[in-house]
């Protein structure tokens, strides 16, 4: 059997398990004991019919004693007086003899009849005895157990009191299960949130021993890198500011080379070394997650960004519609889909941009007519500074980001970048979002 996914399902099956089993042996020892209670009383009654009907037998006169036997017939009790011959040789077990002479005052022979030796098959359900009377007359005794012979069943009170216990037991199981499970549903919660949110509130501190432990960790963790964060933002505006200014006065000296072809080659490299630098700090700026998360109408977001391409020139169709907003951080979805916008008028005379959206995501993809990409580069192409040997990798003059930062924006918003290439030519990089 296979056992569900979650801890708390696992837990909670595992202790209702525990409690039925225990639950069932407390319910089969009951019933023994009830069994061996009821037989112990059974058997004094039995003993009481056969001391009461010896009482009478022994106290009528000889001569009498067969016309007193219609008298102590009845419905479970036959009597009839036997043979020597007639005796059975089985000398009945238990306690039987005892208590049948301790309710006479003295010993009596007993002889035990068997089932089998009964005459019709309704007498299985009796119990005979063969008794010596006082004067040596032996007397047959057959006492019919019939319904009373079975241990009496469960009353409905029992079992409803019963069913009622165990409800109660599993309903505390469960509540106990779900806070003991709840601060680990939290952990892995504040963990998914941390990957798109580093300023996400601190988790609380409460719980066992272990999860409080826990949660002081990941609280330890999620401060150690908001700080590595920060610095690494300070860094990057002091890498910008030093490397910026000795490229613009490298720059201002290259217009000062006689050597037109040494000074273009000059210029081609200060220019890549220029690309390089602004690349790369967009990558690392397209990581910092401290933008505030809003409800974004992604509609107005696609129109206004192709009508920004419309003044550049470019006509870029739009096929479907966003159903309701998304929740994101606008300037760097605008900044994703820019990147890819400009990837597809780079490698191809075109973009065209549609949307796919329900209840659980939302598919943005945009579409070129380039020359794709080589399918041994596809894994490879998100990875920063990457550079594949394809045509659509000669063609352009990047440094190896725009993908990579694509990338990024899209797991910080806990989605997915797909790309495939498209029959017979082209490319279709989707941003796939889930939805709540």
């Amino acid at each position: 059997m296979k056992l569900p996914s979650s801890l708390y399902a696992r837990v909670a099956l595992i202790l209702l398990a525990g409690l039925l089993v225990a639950q069932g042996m407390s319910l089969w020892l009951q019933w023994g004991e009830r069994s061996a209670v009821v037989s112990r009383a059974r058997g004094q009654g039995f003993a009481d019919h056969i001391a009461r009907t010896i009482r009478v037998l022994e106290a009528a006169v000889l001569q009498q004693r067969s016309a007193t036997l219609p008298a102590l017939q009845d419905d479970d009790l036959s009597v009839a007086l036997i043979d020597l011959s007639q005796v059975s040789p089985m000398v009945p077990r238990g306690a039987i003899s005892a208590l049948i002479a301790q309710r006479l005052g003295s010993e009596r022979q007993i002889r035990h009849v068997a089932t089998a030796n009964a005459p019709h098959p309704s007498d299985s359900a009796q119990r005979g005895f063969d008794v010596r009377l006082a004067d040596g007359q032996w007397v047959r005794i057959t006492i019919k157990r019939g319904a009373e012979s079975a241990v009496p069943a469960w009353s409905n009170r029992l079992m409803l009191q019963l069913v009622l216990t165990l409800t109660i037991v599993a309903a505390v199981v469960m509540l106990a299960v779900r806070q003991v499970t709840r601060p680990l549903q939290q952990l892995a919660q504040a963990a998914d949130t941390l990957g798109h949110d580093l300023d996400a509130p601190a988790l609380p501190e409460q719980g066992s021993a272990e999860t409080r432990r826990a949660a002081q960790a990941f609280n330890r963790m999620q401060g150690r890198i908001q700080r590595l964060v920060g610095e690494r933002a300070r860094a990057l505006a002091a890498v910008s500011h030093d490397l910026r200014t000795p490229l613009t006065r490298l720059r201002l000296r290259t217009e000062l080379i006689d050597d037109a072809s040494l000074r273009e080659q000059m210029g081609a490299d200060l220019e890549r070394m220029g690309a390089m630098l602004d690349g790369t700090l967009d990558y690392l700026r397209a990581l910092q997650t401290n933008e505030v998360v809003r409800l974004i109408d992604i509609n107005a977001l696609l129109e206004s960004m192709t009508e920004d391409a419309r003044v550049q020139g470019r006509s870029i169709p739009i096929d479907g519609r966003a159903l309701q907003p998304f929740a994101g951080r606008l300037s760097a979805l605008r900044r994703a889909l820019q990147n890819l916008i400009d990837n597809a008028f780079k490698y191809g005379a075109g973009a065209r941009i549609s949307v796919d959206d329900s209840t659980t995501s939302l598919r943005i993809t945009v579409q070129d007519d380039g020359p794709g990409i080589a399918p041994e580069d596809l894994a490879h192409v998100t990875a920063p500074y990457f550079r594949g040997d394809s045509e659509r990798s000669q063609q352009g003059s990047g440094v190896g980001l725009g993908l990579s930062i694509v990338q990024d924006i899209v797991l910080m918003h806990g989605g997915a970048l797909l790309l495939a290439n498209r029959t017979p030519t082209g490319l279709a990089a989707t941003l796939a979002f889930p939805r709540g």
